[in-house]
């Protein structure tokens, strides 16, 4: 793995094996958890899932460590959008992980905000 200079804000490239890995997230619904946000770095937003026919959608997202605030937007070309919806599910159900074996839970770590099509942002609580 090799770092390569961060983009303000805090978006980091990382090359693993030689390929490009990027800020991504994802929506899926777990047989026990119900429906789950992963946010990760990746190459394919596919990479986050367990299982793809349980994927609602996913999307990128941007991290403002000296707030602790994760900032979701956008969509997964492969996947679709997560709707805003099943993303404020998931934070008030405190379903969020860093990983899709679901064992680092991110939601008392961190706040979470929207940013829409059109540039607005939501806070999610």
């Amino acid at each position: 793995m090799k770092l390569i200079t961060p983009h303000p804000p805090i978006t980091w490239e990382i090359k693993f094996n030689g390929m490009d890995v990027f800020p991504k997230f994802i929506i899926e619904t777990d047989s026990e958890e119900g429906d789950c946000l992963i946010i990760a770095k990746c190459t394919y937003h596919k990479q986050l899932a367990t299982d793809l026919t349980k994927v609602k959608g996913g999307g990128w997202w941007t991290l403002d460590r000296d707030n602790s605030v994760f900032t979701l937007y956008g969509d997964s070309h492969d996947l679709g959008r997560a709707t805003i919806e099943d993303i404020t599910s998931c934070v008030q159900r405190k379903k969020v992980f860093s990983s899709p074996s679901l064992l680092r839970n991110y939601t008392d770590d961190f706040k979470f905000k929207y940013r829409n099509e059109v540039g607005e942002i939501i806070h999610i609580f």
